[in-house]
């Protein structure tokens, strides 16, 4: 006697289950994207022009620096050191802040919970677009704007000065841990500690970099830009006084899309 094959049956799925797993799915293929391929951002400030401009919307490789270590001359990528690791904390800018580290509680990096508030905040370092200058080992020094690498002077075409102003060494206001840097102009020398980095915009005369915050640590660096996607800007400013009337609004030139940067590569 033959036993009656019993068929089967496939439960099937409800169609809510189906949309969660379909999120889900979405939601983890995007965090790896983001987190470990990909990452998109603007251009905030004047501190790379005439590399990169105000409104240049950016993709950026995360893969390239897994590999490799960033090189002379390499644009970076990196979390900004000035900013606070966690909200509450003081800044150079803010060495006071409205609200302590204990007003807020970590729930999952990146997101806390604002108690005085009573709301969920996403704190993280900005991202921040400079080049690599000096590498681990390097003596770096700027006498008169022009920048010393182990003693040779480092002169390129993508280096911009728009203040034709100089500040000598013994008036300047930088100081790195209480130690006297020297000025904008003429500073250091330093030398970049092991998986350090010492970086500059290339728009040299107005970008916060290394000379005013310090050496750029490995681990901030989380990638390269590879190439714009969009651009929408005014004009690149032409000197410091354009630069400041700008800043205060008291010129308002208009904004348009810069269809020739388009898919421009890095």
């Amino acid at each position: 006697m033959f036993r009656k094959k019993v068929k089967k049956i496939k439960r099937k799925k409800h169609v809510i289950q189906e949309y969660v797993e379909a999120i889900l799915f979405a939601f983890v293929v995007a965090f790896i994207i983001k987190n470990y391929i990909f990452q998109n951002f603007k251009i905030p400030s004047s501190s790379m022009e005439g590399t990169m401009l105000i409104g240049d919307y950016l993709y950026g490789d995360r893969l390239k620096y897994y590999f490799t270590d960033p090189q002379r001359e390499d644009i970076v990528i990196f979390q900004y050191p000035a900013d606070p690791e966690e909200p509450g904390m003081p800044t150079v800018e803010k060495p006071n802040p409205e609200y302590t580290r204990d007003d807020f509680a970590l729930l999952i990096k990146p997101i806390y919970w604002d108690k005085t508030h009573k709301k969920f905040i996403w704190h993280a370092k900005k991202n921040v677009v400079k080049r690599v200058i000096g590498v681990p080992g390097d003596t770096i020094q700027v006498i008169d704007k022009t920048v010393y690498i182990n003693g040779e002077t480092f002169v390129r075409n993508y280096e911009q000065h728009i203040d034709d102003r100089e500040f000598p060494f013994e008036k300047g206001t930088l100081y790195w841990n209480g130690d006297f840097m020297g000025s904008r102009d003429n500073f250091g020398p330093v030398v970049v500690p092991e998986n350090k980095y010492f970086v500059l915009g290339d728009n040299r005369d107005v970008s916060a970099d290394s000379r005013y915050w310090g050496f750029l640590d490995r681990k901030d660096i989380t990638g390269r830009p590879l190439f714009i996607f969009f651009s929408l800007g005014k004009p690149p400013v032409k000197d410091i006084r354009q630069y400041y009337y700008l800043n205060k609004g008291l010129i308002k030139p208009e904004s348009k899309i810069r269809w020739e940067r388009m898919f421009k590569f890095y």
